[in-house]
């Protein structure tokens, strides 16, 4: 008997209909690769990672979204079009992934209540007009996982610490230096696949937040304490001087503060993972510490020592608000496919 029956709605969306006899085990999940369709995507986010609702998001629903508190009408998006990757894709496999590798990192993931589909984010202006941040991939809040048509633009972590001698391993291809990322190590261009899961895994840090927040209300005072920021402005916590600064409660010394213009220096001994991990402030930061963990943790641990340690400090405090997930259960090399286990 079939696992599930797709049927339609009036709107024309898939709705899954589980078999009451078979309940999914996350134990003996087995994670896809390559191309899938909308609906084993779906199923897949709804079986094992607790997602309640997926869909493609309408205009009304962006154009709500940015609505601000106190706001006397809601913003207008001019041209607004319909965006998701489709009724089959491998993208749809590479968020699922994304998904996984945090499991697999942590042994739990972060609360994902929503899966929202928009063709690219939007701020209002002064006017009420939605003006477009096509740059943006991904967004996180309220426990909504937001994913625009961008969400696959390249991005890298540096591959190495910075250091004076400019000394660094071998990177292939190179992404294009920006503001701050000379003369410091440089950041390796990977595939299309990694930076989507690397995009996907940055919003999950936002989504841990959300979760750490609800298992210690101080988390991100302890964060900032922990990491250099004062005030919205980063200062290297390497330095004893700024250390204990933080912890006498006075200003840190001026020529400690870490700006975008010169993140990756090979002057700072706490040296940030990213130019956003500066410029976005602490939120930010987080996100990005999160995102390194997962995909580059050696260098995390090299370049942000401070930071590696906050997350093993408490990571176990979050995960009381997480789901835990464990690793799939493998029988000789390969997973165990639940509708095969069901058979033995």
């Amino acid at each position: 008997m079939p696992f599930f029956q797709p049927a339609l709605s009036p709107l024309g969306n898939q709705v899954l209909q589980r078999n009451p006899q078979r309940q999914p085990n996350p134990l003996f999940r087995s994670i896809p690769q390559g191309e899938i369709s909308r609906a084993e995507f779906d199923r897949y986010l709804m079986d094992y990672f607790g997602v309640q609702d997926i869909r493609t998001g309408t205009q009304d629903e962006q154009e709500e979204s940015l609505t601000r508190h106190g706001s006397p009408a809601t913003p207008s998006i001019p041209n607004w079009q319909s965006w998701n990757p489709g009724t089959s894709s491998a993208d749809y496999t590479h968020i699922i992934r994304a998904i996984e590798d945090v499991a697999a990192t942590f042994g739990a993931i972060p609360t994902i209540r929503t899966v929202m589909f928009f063709k690219m984010d939007y701020e209002p202006d002064a006017a009420g007009i939605g003006v477009a941040r096509p740059d943006v991939g991904a967004s996180f809040g309220g426990g909504r996982l937001t994913v625009f048509e961008a969400f696959s633009r390249s991005r890298a972590f540096p591959n190495a610490r910075s250091n004076a001698s400019g000394s660094y391993p071998s990177a292939g291809v190179v992404l294009a230096p920006a503001a701050g990322e000379t003369p410091g190590a440089p950041r390796p261009y990977q595939s299309r696949e990694h930076s989507l899961r690397e995009n996907i895994v940055h919003e999950l840090g936002h989504a841990m937040a959300e979760d750490a927040h609800r298992a210690d209300s101080n988390v991100f005072t302890k964060f900032n304490r922990a990491t250099g920021w004062v005030g919205g402005q980063l200062f290297d916590i390497g330095q004893q001087t700024v250390a204990d600064a933080i912890s006498q409660g006075t200003p840190p010394p001026t020529q400690y503060h870490i700006q975008e213009h010169d993140w990756n220096n090979p002057q700072w001994i706490e040296q940030p993972m990213s130019r956003y991990a500066v410029a976005g402030g602490p939120g930010e930061d987080f996100a990005e510490t999160i995102a390194a963990y997962v995909y580059t943790n050696s260098v995390l641990l090299l370049r942000s020592p401070a930071r590696h340690r906050f997350i093993m400090d408490h990571i176990d405090i979050w995960k009381k608000q997480m789901q835990a997930l464990p690793p799939p259960a493998l029988r000789g090399d390969f997973p165990v496919i639940e509708e095969f286990r069901h058979m033995a």
